[in-house]
């Protein structure tokens, strides 16, 4: 869903800017340690449109997820911002830092204005390869049936 809105976006000429959350973590904590964070910054405050796919696959440390916050802080109201998590509100704090406080500020300021869908079920991924494995097992009973 997250990838057909930013194609959409970027179909209508939106400034677009897709990152897996652990990859922009690891991206924010290099630019402060080569303090190029404030150009980093400014550059993805730029677009139009920036879609934060798998947050709470990984943990980020305190300092990665206090990035994260300083990062969402300054898109707030800014710029659109797509989170796609298989978390739980509540469980948010776990894989930032385990600040509640922060987690709450966050989330407080990525749901203001949002418009929130849950998925429920089977994923997408696991449905496609039981399919496949169906197929498979449907073929092997008619080749030996042959």
């Amino acid at each position: 869903m997250a990838s057909g809105l930013a194609l959409a976006a970027c179909r209508q000429g939106r400034r677009v800017r897709f990152y897996n959350v652990a990859g922009l973590v690891n991206d924010l904590i290099k630019a402060q340690q080569e303090y190029q964070l404030s150009r980093l910054m400014t550059r993805l405050c730029k677009h139009e449109l920036i879609v934060l796919d798998e947050l709470g696959f990984i943990p980020f440390s305190a300092v990665g997820a206090q990035l994260l916050f300083q990062l969402c802080s300054a898109l707030y109201e800014r710029v659109a911002v797509i989170v796609t998590t298989n978390l739980r509100f509540a469980e948010w704090s776990s894989v930032l830092g385990g600040d509640e406080r922060m987690s709450a500020a966050l989330l407080d300021r990525l749901t203001h204005r949002a418009t929130i869908l849950e998925f429920v079920g089977t994923s997408y991924r696991f449905r496609q390869q039981l399919q496949r494995h169906e197929g498979k097992e449907v073929e092997a009973a008619a080749q030996a049936d042959a």
